[in-house]
């Protein structure tokens, strides 16, 4: 089997384990053909817990340069960004596209409203309109090569209705548009199970019945995510499952990000 990773975090983001380089040494005693460093990325200058504009370019850009002069000759690295999108930054988007191989879109807050919130506290119809409304804005850029997690908006909500459904086809729908690739994130299979509308156990993300949705779009293009955030978790149990998740849908993950091949 092509093992192949695009989602991938460090000790920069401050949530995390590692530099870039103990990743990469990770992938290639795996045998892993291509990596992609993909850190979360400075926004606003009140998140400070998350890498700063300086970390960016004096120790995230040069520490991946350090790992592709060591294991360059041994797979394949990538320069990426996990970032969200908020319509006030589009020079930084531009910016960041010339630094960077690829951007990753991971909204894991709603900035429409009044005040900020955060995706993985309760969220109402209205919220949910809301990060579609972003989300589709952000694929409709051509900014982002990936959109992480597409599904996290049902991270508070075990239920499952037509307007989430609809929720899921708009999101679909604009990803196929703008040629953006759905992620599976096998970082939420390390979470804590939930209970779905059924009572029966289902993971807080990936959910069943988002990606069921993306089955019935053929020309969709997905592909799965580790979202590692520390060297032990390459190639663990979750990602084993997101494999099995994803063929047990029928669906067919791409192998390379910058190559059409399942």
């Amino acid at each position: 089997m092509i093992k192949t990773n695009y989602h991938t975090h460090t000790k920069l983001c401050n949530h995390a384990e590692g530099m870039p380089i103990d990743y990469v040494a990770r992938a290639v005693e795996l045998g892993y053909r291509e990596i992609g460093i993909s850190d979360h990325g400075p926004l606003l200058k009140e998140w400070h817990y998350r890498m700063t504009i300086e970390e960016f370019y004096k120790i995230y850009l040069p520490e991946i340069e350090k790992a592709k002069k060591k294991y360059g000759d041994k797979i394949k690295i990538y320069r990426g960004l996990e970032i969200e999108y908020h319509p006030d930054f589009h020079e930084c988007y531009e910016r960041w596209n010339k630094d960077l191989d690829y951007l990753i879109l991971g909204q894991h807050v709603i900035f429409t409203g009044p005040f900020i919130r955060d995706i993985y506290h309760d969220l109402n119809d209205e919220d949910i309109a809301s990060y579609c409304d972003e989300v589709i804005a952000a694929m409709r850029t051509g900014y982002f090569k990936i959109f992480a997690h597409p599904d996290i908006y049902l991270f508070r909500r075990p239920d499952w209705n037509p307007f989430l459904e609809a929720a899921a086809r708009a999101i679909v729908e604009a990803a196929v548009e703008n040629d953006v690739i759905l992620e599976i994130n096998a970082n939420g299979i390390r979470r804590k199970r939930i209970l779905n509308q059924d009572g029966k156990p289902a993971y807080i993300y990936p959910r069943y019945e988002f990606w069921r949705v993306v089955s019935e779009y053929p020309e969709a293009k997905i592909i799965i995510g580790e979202d590692n955030h520390s060297p032990k978790y390459i190639d663990d149990v979750a990602c084993h499952k997101a494999r099995s998740f994803v063929s047990g849908l029928g669906l067919k993950p791409l192998i390379y990000l910058f190559r059409d091949e399942t």
